[in-house]
């Protein structure tokens, strides 16, 4: 066996020690980077599952929004429709028919004239994505577009309004010369509370109607007014069919 001196030795053994610690401190900072770079992976997907779960949460929501939008619109649009087509029966009827009516009658008939009724759109969860971080997560363009055109066909709506309650005012002074407005039979006694005499809410009489489809000045008004309600039923048949689509997208995203 080959000698070596006190001092050789000693240098191997202190050779030997610094080459463990070396190799320990390589191996503990090993085991530090692997944690690092673990916790960051950890992170990471769970930012991604937060993410992945508020995106379930908006088309959750996004979902239960359209599909009553989409029953209030069709049934708006469905009630113009029959409005329209009752008020064309009506200037079809002979005189002694229409004086036949009792008063209840002749006041639903009336309102056949001029009544309108509005799809007041839900828009509270569809803004909110559109303005929210959440809509980001929906990258889908199909589901950007959409909202965003729902919103400007909601929007091209307004004008149709606007002018159905215009000539809804121009019907109801032609009207007050000649005793009315006149009431719904299925109305309350609003404003009630305001306005505890409501004793002016009177049904219209069979005369005052015959009175009513025989001035051309005022029907000629009252088909102005359908001409705009046929318009807005139309507008809103249109957004049926766009709710309908967004919710065909809604379903893909979510499978």
């Amino acid at each position: 066996m080959l000698w070596l001196g006190p001092q050789l030795q000693r240098h191997i053994s202190l050779t030997q020690s610094k080459t463990r610690s070396l190799n320990h401190l390589l191996l503990e900072g090993g085991v530090i980077m692997t944690s690092i770079l673990l916790a960051f992976a950890l992170d990471a997907l769970w930012d991604s599952s937060k993410v992945a779960g508020k995106a379930q949460v908006a088309l959750a929501s996004l979902k239960a929004e359209f599909e009553a939008n989409l029953v209030s619109c069709v049934k708006v649009r469905d009630y113009h429709f029959d409005n329209a087509r009752e008020f064309a029966a009506l200037l079809r009827e002979r005189d002694d028919e229409i004086l036949k009516l009792s008063d209840e009658e002749a006041t639903t008939a009336y309102y056949t004239i001029c009544s309108p009724r509005t799809f007041d759109a839900l828009l509270g969860t569809t803004k909110s994505v559109i303005s929210s971080g959440t809509f980001d997560i929906l990258q889908d363009p199909r589901l950007r577009n959409g909202l965003d055109m729902f919103l400007n066909l909601v929007e091209d709506t307004h004008e149709d309004v606007q002018n159905m309650l215009y000539y809804m005012r121009v019907l109801g002074e032609h009207e007050v010369g000649l005793g009315g407005p006149w009431a719904h039979p299925g109305a309350p006694t609003s404003p009630g509370d305001l306005t505890p005499d409501t004793s002016y809410q009177r049904r219209i009489t069979a005369g005052k109607l015959l009175q009513l489809l025989r001035s051309q000045d005022y029907i000629g008004r009252a088909k102005l007014y359908q001409g705009c309600a046929s318009w807005y039923s139309g507008e809103l048949g249109g957004i049926a069919d766009h709710i309908r689509e967004l919710l065909a997208i809604i379903k893909d995203l979510q499978n």
